[in-house]
């Protein structure tokens, strides 16, 4: 009888640990795309050369970099096993924090009040908050904004930054960059304030603009994750993916790939 007692308590002592193990591991958003085989991210497809369509193709650098999280994490090779999730600066977070993306590679700069939502990895990008505006523009610094108006996207940091260096500019927001850059087009804003990475894929495809060479900002680009235990080993799997790709070179060829001519905007 004795025995009996003590291999059903072993029985469900043993039990016990299994719940635990499972239950830990349900947490785990790694073990999780690693079981679905699966990894869904959120991307831009409108802010070119990062995430931009093209002939029915979505590319860009941070597309690159998403496939290079999906060859880390899954063995994959092809990019095949990404689900692509389109998001703007306003959806992107509340998109994350709901499960609907498994994380977000989309232009996304850390700053302390984002860091109090999500969780983000090491940069994997430095951009610079800069002016566009036509190339027969009068306008050549922030500081000239003042009494004109002011172009940005909404659910950036450029707002901000204009509010302490423009107080007196007027602000208009749109939601997309192409939605902004229109009205630039339709001279309904004298200047557009966004990340310069942004702004030198409309310099590239649009003749007759150009970006101003102050930098107002110094933006790093991150991977951002839901906040909490379950991203705690994805977010160290990707920092040294992060590691990795700095030390070999491999973001430097992303970066000449896609923005060659950059530092000369």
């Amino acid at each position: 009888m004795k025995k009996v007692i003590i291999l059903l308590c072993v029985f469900f002592l043993f039990l016990g640990l299994a719940g635990c193990t499972v239950s830990k591991n349900s947490k785990d958003l790694l073990s999780k795309i690693k079981l679905k085989n699966k990894i869904v991210i959120g991307i831009k497809n409108d802010s070119k050369p990062f995430g931009y369509i093209e002939n029915d193709e979505l590319k860009g650098f941070d597309v690159d970099i998403a496939k290079s999280v999906s060859r880390r994490l899954l063995g994959d090779t092809t990019g095949e096993l990404i689900e692509f999730i389109y998001v703007t600066p306003e959806s992107r977070i509340s998109d994350l924090n709901s499960g609907k993306v498994d994380m977000i590679i989309a232009t996304m700069s850390i700053n302390s009040t984002r860091s109090h939502i999500v969780d983000f990895t090491n940069p994997y990008f430095i951009a610079g908050q800069a002016l566009m505006v036509p190339s027969g523009s009068k306008v050549n610094s922030i500081e000239s904004l003042n009494t004109k108006k002011a172009g940005i996207i909404l659910g950036t940091t450029c707002e901000k930054t204009i509010r302490h260096l423009a107080p007196n500019a007027t602000i208009i927001g749109r939601k997309t960059y192409s939605e902004v850059f229109n009205l630039l087009k339709e001279n309904k804003v004298d200047a557009i304030l966004a990340d310069d990475s942004i702004l030198y894929g409309f310099v590239m495809d649009n003749r007759g603009y150009k970006i101003l060479p102050a930098r107002y900002t110094k933006e790093y680009y991150s991977i951002a994750l839901r906040k909490g235990d379950e991203s705690k080993e994805l977010k160290e799997e990707l920092n040294k993916l992060i590691d990795f790709m700095q030390q070999s070179g491999r973001l430097n060829r992303i970066k000449e790939k896609w923005i060659p001519n950059l530092h000369k905007s």
